[in-house]
């Protein structure tokens, strides 16, 4: 079936575009049909560094008040194409069970990366989205929440004792996983899993505090013909985004302690989650939309949906947003803005799923408000790859360069990095 995807779209677009020519002309757009893969030049040698030991990390996230960064890395190239529920990809259970993927923090001063281990936590690690926050308590310290797409028990017994034609209807038992870290330490304290069944299909999350997260379910159906016809077919507005709060952080049971409900319904392709431009401001990637959506969370305790300000559309998918908040602002130059990245052809993915050398094209959008406009935005593409040097864009962020340092012309480190993506690739581009 997946081979009959990129068919399927275009055939959906061009008999859509009799009717309703101005969608169909946008999902053509989404898709990457007839977009040429483009490479942005780089002046020197210098300007794009790769970060070693980052392999398949979809994730990343600066965290601005240590000035690190935060990714989840499934650290080889194999495991994707067998095992990767953010895919579809849920052939191989066994593959997925032996599974350990890591966290790493990235220094962008020096380009260097460590790899934390893990205390009281040596299980399957399938990783996917992450947030960091800082501890309340210590502001020495950090809570990472991660998801992790554990194979569910039952279908792993199935493939063990050689039952495959049995119907298994919950392959995964997704879920997400939450650490503490010391910063400057080389380890990360397990605290709990959190397994519930609104979460399905999880993709992200957004800490709001260290008892309470969002959680995106990026599809209604994890596989199968209904899963294709949420890629395809621009009317579905099935995912949703899940509210849990914990009642207890030290409970060895994860399905105990733990209250969860609908916070945000009828998005087509709920996805990535960030932090906007102050507290209680959340970003929602609605991926096969194209689209980031400006959310506001309550502060009364007792309201925990997500309640929608706005929305902005670029033309390609998008994931994991964030907010680049310029350090160095003055009332002549503010570079502070919002960072989209996404796919140059979306349409070719599902013949690059199962090919471990892939090369899914990259874009990443840059959006900040437009000069002496009342609600614009001004859009434009920061950066492209034709997969050869960042492949399958999914998160990406903007770390500011002194402007001392470059003769004061205003740059930034983008660190941009993708769910089969060989490795975090830092480029420095102007703002």
């Amino acid at each position: 079936m997946a081979a009959l995807v990129p068919v399927l779209v275009a055939g959906l677009a061009i008999f859509g575009g009799f009717n309703y020519a101005p969608a169909a002309k946008r999902t053509i757009a989404l898709a990457g049909i007839g977009r040429e893969k483009l490479n942005t030049a780089v002046a020197q040698a210098g300007d794009l560094i790769y970060i070693d030991d980052t392999i398949h990390c979809e994730d990343v996230h600066y965290h601005e008040p240590s000035g690190l960064l935060f990714t989840a890395c499934e650290d080889n190239e194999e495991n994707r194409a067998k095992w990767f529920p953010g895919l579809g990809t849920l052939t191989d259970p066994l593959v997925g069970s032996k599974q350990k993927g890591s966290i790493h923090v990235i220094d962008p001063k020096d380009m260097t990366q460590k790899r934390l281990k893990f205390e009281n936590f040596d299980s399957t690690y399938v990783t996917h989205g992450i947030d960091v926050i800082t501890d309340p308590q210590r502001a020495d310290a950090v809570y990472i929440f991660a998801v992790n797409h554990v194979p569910h028990p039952d279908y792993l017994a199935t493939k063990l004792g050689g039952q495959d034609s049995q119907k298994i209807t919950q392959k995964s038992q997704s879920r997400v996983e939450i650490f503490h870290h010391i910063l400057g330490s080389s380890t990360a304290k397990h605290l709990r899993t959190v397994i519930h069944p609104l979460i399905k299909t999880p993709n992200d999350v957004f800490i709001k505090d260290p008892y309470s997260f969002y959680v995106t379910n990026d599809h209604y159906y994890p596989d199968g013909v209904g899963r294709h016809v949420e890629d395809i077919w621009p009317g579905t507005t099935w995912t949703d985004t899940i509210y849990v709060h914990i009642e207890e952080m030290s409970s060895l049971v994860p399905t105990e302690g733990i209250k969860a409900e609908v916070a945000l319904s009828g998005i087509r392709n709920n996805n990535g989650l960030g932090h906007g431009r102050k507290a209680g401001e959340i970003l929602v990637g609605n991926c096969a939309g194209g689209e980031m959506l400006i959310g506001e969370l309550s502060s009364d305790l007792k309201k925990t949906t997500v309640n929608i300000i706005e929305s902005v559309q670029v033309d390609s998918y998008i994931d994991n947003p964030s907010y680049f908040d310029d350090p160095y602002k003055t009332d002549v130059f503010d570079a502070s803005g919002f960072v989209l990245p996404g796919l140059s052809r979306p349409i070719d993915v599902p013949k690059q799923v199962h090919n471990t050398t892939s090369d899914i094209g990259s874009m990443v959008w840059y959006v900040k408000p437009a000069a002496g406009s009342n609600g614009g935005y001004e859009k434009r593409l920061m950066f492209e790859d034709d997969g050869t040097r960042a492949r399958s864009a999914a998160a990406a962020v903007l770390v500011a360069i002194d402007p001392a340092q470059e003769k004061g012309e205003r740059k930034a480190w983008l660190f941009v990095t993708g769910f089969m993506a060989g490795s975090v690739v830092a480029v420095k581009v102007d703002l």
